[in-house]
């Protein structure tokens, strides 16, 4: 008898125990979308055809696509209230937006969402790729975390990318544009999590950038890429002027670095896109077409160098989920 009753009273002490240190999924704060379940590990398809990485297979892409679209949608719902934090008409409204995305943010945080297996290099990529998004999305709405949330979220974001840095410590993983893509998500959780240790990472691949690119702007291993020579410099260009811009934050002329390679690589590129037969020829074959003009670098380029560029250039849309959505906004968060 003695011996059924402590087994009972350890059960109930036990299922104290569990409702105690159980915590429940998050839910979103009111009037916003629930939070779907965290993505943890990702086993996501290349889609290229070709081992170079210059012919995009339709089937592939589609694949891909669709093994994404969880993340894909997360980032797209976080950085469009992290950008109505800014946009929306009234303090309460934009604190609202806010809110909502701290709430999803803080959801995956605590479920250890991209902290788990890596299953192929793509999946690496799109780890770092939406390291960039979510990083730079919190960037603007730090400013309305409460403690509690901040206690979640910013040492999630620094896992977040110092797992993502792990995987480029292989040396036959390319140090290319996905270096310099990793980057930018360094620099955003540097900033937004107070870790100069972050922001030192960023500022040694901004400077293996630098290296990397030739007196003529053009980078060797993005000319490597036949047909979509000049859709990669552009997607270099990116990541590598928000760094640089971000930068000035602190002080810091990233711009300036190996004689202002930004400048040589932002100039090719413009020229590419202007006039694309530039990059037939710089690359010996045809670039694919329409060219694709990327997101954001050229509001952010233009706004701290009006007048330097002076080609006819198409239209650049000003955000991208990678980008934490709205450069504009982000600017503006910089800014305070």
């Amino acid at each position: 008898m003695a011996i059924a009753r402590w087994v009972r009273q350890l059960i109930v002490v036990c299922a104290a125990i569990v409702a105690i240190l159980h915590v429940p999924p998050a839910v979103a704060a009111s009037g916003c979308p629930a939070v779907p379940p965290a993505v943890v590990s990702l086993d996501v398809p290349r889609f290229y055809s070709d081992e170079a990485g210059t012919v995009v297979d339709a089937a592939l892409k589609a694949s891909h696509a669709k093994a994404v679209e969880p993340l894909t949608q997360f980032l797209r719902e976080v950085v469009s209230d992290a950008d109505h934090a800014y946009t929306r008409s009234t303090a309460k409204s934009q604190a609202e937006a806010a809110e909502c995305a701290l709430t999803w943010l803080q959801t995956w945080a605590a479920q250890g969402a991209w902290l788990g297996t890596m299953s192929t290099k793509q999946a690496e990529y799109q780890r770092k790729w939406d390291l960039a998004g979510a990083a730079l999305a919190y960037l603007k709405v730090r400013p309305f975390a409460r403690p509690d949330q901040r206690q979640v979220i910013e040492p999630w974001l620094q896992r977040f990318a110092d797992t993502a840095r792990a995987f480029f410590d292989d040396p036959t993983h390319k140090r290319n544009n996905h270096w310099y893509w990793l980057g930018l998500g360094e620099m955003a959780v540097g900033l937004g999590t107070d870790s100069p240790r972050h922001v030192d990472v960023a500022r040694g691949i901004m400077q293996d950038a630098a290296r990397d690119i030739a007196a003529n702007g053009t980078l060797p291993e993005e000319m490597a890429r036949g047909q979509r020579a000049l859709f990669y410099h552009v997607f270099s260009v990116v990541p590598l002027v928000l760094m640089a811009e971000m930068a000035t934050k602190r002080g810091e002329d990233w711009y300036a670095l190996g004689n202002g390679a930004v400048h040589r690589l932002v100039q090719v590129s413009a020229s590419g896109l202007a006039n694309p037969e530039t990059f037939d020829r710089l690359a010996s074959v045809p670039q694919e077409r329409p060219i694709n003009t990327r997101a954001g670098w050229l509001q952010v380029y233009q706004r701290r160098f009006p007048g330097r560029l002076t080609q006819s250039l198409p239209e650049v849309a000003e955000g991208h989920r990678w980008l934490g959505g709205s450069v504009t906004v982000l600017l503006a968060a910089l800014a305070r």
